[in-house]
């Protein structure tokens, strides 16, 4: 069973590992919205267009978002989720003088791992952590070797990790937003893992050490109705993070019409807004503000059409046509803001790839050029550019133009000059000749 997981893993990890090389980050609208956080990614998960980016390849510490790599990996190597573990004393060193976050494991209480990734993910306690990653790794320095060996997997070059649970712990993890988005889109394919981050409220009973129930609250208030400068009904998960060298951070996954999105907000500020004598947790806010905006003004528009001409080039050899047009291979339907009109779209041929002048034979949808497509000054896709008309070649033009070419290349040009050279040296060998002939008559002629 455990090596069909890992097989069922490494498929995943291979599809992600691709299609993470293919998002489109051609159609961000960062001119569109202001956010307060250091660090924003939106992505359109239907299409992997990127909509908004703000610093997502920055060097940023991972926080809590680190247990989403230390739930997965419990996931993945935890056949039976009911598995009683025991926490050791020494999974609980240091965690309360660095005030994390916990749910009051005790030394030696027992508990299933399935309530333990509960812990983990929802209040995101950091004893929840320790205890699965010593579990797991048979030690917490193991684990953390196995998280980085499996974020290198999935294609993240710019993430590492020094302990399973996201603490500052004198610094040296760090990760991007684009590193969490692979990691994150990977980890949503896990049935047990969306629905332990989409969990609001959840209870574990007494245990051996603990005699009460323990009520869990998520840390993702977007989720939480009683939250209401933060709640979005239409946000789901995924994992919080707070620390002093990652500010606050969220990323949440959301659904609206169709459309399925995931943010990623990370080093955000926290200060009363409103001037309410609350401080707001930033990186709520402008989840909140940016997902509002994309609900309200990102649609799926067709932005080309095959039969628009893009461009005139010129074509030889034909008698009646001087001229080729261009149009698009395909019809491109891409994300872009509500209110666009065909005037605030424009297709462009990229000189670069786009020749002047081609040569007749060209069949109708011959692939010729490129050109993209912007939304003001945003390119927001590229498309082929195609022949809009067959051309047949007039045999006579082309014969004439390869004799003209023959005549003026600098070959033919070399050789016709030696030819006229020896033909000029013939001559005057000839005409020596009979110098010297007419010159021995002479003498002759006088002998005689």
């Amino acid at each position: 069973m455990i090596l069909l997981k890992k097989l069922v893993s490494v498929l995943l990890v291979t599809v992600i590992f691709i299609s993470c090389f293919c998002i489109s980050s051609n159609a961000s609208f960062n001119s569109l919205l202001e956010t307060e956080a250091d660090i924003v990614l939106l992505i359109n998960t239907d299409s992997e267009t990127v909509i908004f980016d703000k610093n997502a390849d920055k060097h940023s510490a991972p926080a809590s978002l680190t247990k989403i790599v230390t739930c997965m990996l419990t996931l993945e190597n935890c056949e039976d989720l009911n598995t009683q573990v025991t926490c050791k004393s020494e999974s609980l060193n240091g965690l309360y003088a660095q005030n994390a976050a916990t749910v009051g494991i005790l030394a030696g209480e027992t508990l299933t791992v399935n309530d333990l990734l509960h812990c983990l993910m929802i209040p995101s306690a950091a004893d929840a952590a320790n205890i699965l990653a010593d579990f797991i790794g048979g030690s917490i320095d193991e684990f953390v070797v196995m998280m980085n060996d499996f974020v290198k997997n999935l294609g993240c070059e710019n993430t590492h990790f020094i302990n399973p649970h996201g603490l500052d712990s004198g610094g040296g993890a760090y990760t991007t937003a684009y590193d969490l988005y692979k990691i994150t889109k990977y980890a949503l394919q896990n049935p047990t893992f969306k629905e332990i981050t989409g969990t609001v409220k959840y209870q574990i009973g007494p245990t051996n050490k603990y005699p009460h129930i323990r009520y869990l609250n998520t840390t993702v208030k977007m989720m939480n109705s009683a939250y209401k400068d933060y709640y979005l009904p239409e946000v789901s998960g995924v994992k919080t993070g707070t620390t002093d060298a990652a500010g606050h951070c969220v990323i949440t996954t959301a659904s609206k019409s169709g459309y399925n999105y995931m943010l990623i907000v990370m080093n955000a500020p926290q200060y009363d807004i409103d001037g309410d004598g609350v401080e707001e947790n930033v990186a709520f806010t402008d989840s909140k503000k940016i997902y509002e905006w994309a609900f309200e003004h990102i649609v799926l528009t067709k932005v080309t059409s095959t039969t628009d001409v893009v461009t005139v080039i010129d074509i030889k050899y034909n008698w009646n046509v001087d001229h080729l047009r261009l149009v698009p291979a395909k019809e491109i339907s891409t994300l872009v803001p509500t209110g666009t009109e065909s005037g605030s779209l424009t297709v462009r041929p990229i000189e670069s790839e786009t020749p002047q002048t081609v040569n007749a034979p060209v069949q109708k949808g011959d692939i010729l050029g490129k050109a993209e497509v912007l939304y003001g000054e945003e390119v927001v896709a590229t498309v082929d550019l195609a022949a809009a008309e067959s051309v047949s070649r007039s045999f006579t033009l082309w014969v004439f133009s390869g004799i003209k070419t023959v005549f003026s290349s600098p070959i033919f040009l070399i050789l016709f000059a030696l030819v006229v050279l020896m033909i000029v040296i013939y001559i005057l060998l000839i005409i020596r000749k009979n110098r010297i002939k007419a010159k021995r008559r002479k003498i002759k002629m006088v002998k005689g």
